[in-house]
């Protein structure tokens, strides 16, 4: 957390001394679990709630990231037909990434994003004993996780530097075994199809580029 804290006060004490945009998103998305685990051989999908912030040039900024889940991934075991267990998965990720915007005027037209990040994955298990249960009979606390991830979308302009934004990120993760409990460790990998509404603010030199270019296009 001291790490991520630091990280976060070079990145917005950078964007104050050389910044010449900023970026704003609150998203959501379809999960869709990729777990490599014989308990959870489906995959599942659920939505998760986030947000992110990033500044610098108008081509590539830096920024952070947080989300927590809306709804949980739900797996039925059936490894003892006598015993009925229902598990499902919260998660709470915050962490840093880059972002790069391919386009002629990156907050005002059409761009193509990539993206790249890590951070800390903290899961939490609830184990239920019938389909219609609602109180877990069991809460497992996971130690949280570095991981990563991987973004490519695109963005458009709503109106003016008011953005909509579609796209899929891979996160790859190494949940770790609970060996008290007989859990082995995993790889939790989940798919994501990203939906977000942005907004992109220039100033400085770079505002004033922009609107000349606008300025000069209008006038042909």
């Amino acid at each position: 957390m001291k790490k991520l804290i630091y990280v976060s006060l070079l990145f917005f004490t950078s964007i104050e001394v050389f910044g010449q945009q900023l970026f704003f998103e609150a998203y959501s998305a379809y999960n869709l679990t990729a777990y490599d685990n014989e308990l959870y051989p489906d995959s599942k999908g659920y939505f998760p709630l986030g947000f992110k912030i990033a500044g610098g040039h108008q081509y590539v900024q830096a920024g952070i990231d947080y989300r927590q889940h809306l709804t949980d991934p739900e797996f039925e075991i059936t490894s003892n037909p006598l015993l009925y267990r229902r598990h499902t998965f919260k998660e709470t990720y915050y962490g840093a990434f880059i972002r790069g915007n391919v386009s002629s005027l990156p907050a005002y037209r059409f761009g193509l994003i990539m993206s790249a990040g890590m951070g800390y994955y903290k899961p939490t298990l609830n184990v239920f004993d019938a389909k219609d249960a609602t109180d877990p009979i069991e809460t497992l606390e996971y130690d949280k996780k570095l991981g990563y991830h991987f973004y490519i979308g695109v963005s458009a302009p709503i109106f003016r530097q008011l953005h909509w934004e579609i796209g899929y990120q891979y996160n790859l993760i190494d949940r770790q075994g609970l060996p008290e409990k007989n859990l082995p460790g995993y790889a939790a990998n989940y798919h994501m199809i990203h939906v977000g509404l942005s907004g992109n603010f220039v100033f400085g030199n770079t505002e004033k580029r922009c609107r000349q270019v606008i300025s000069s296009r209008r006038r042909r």
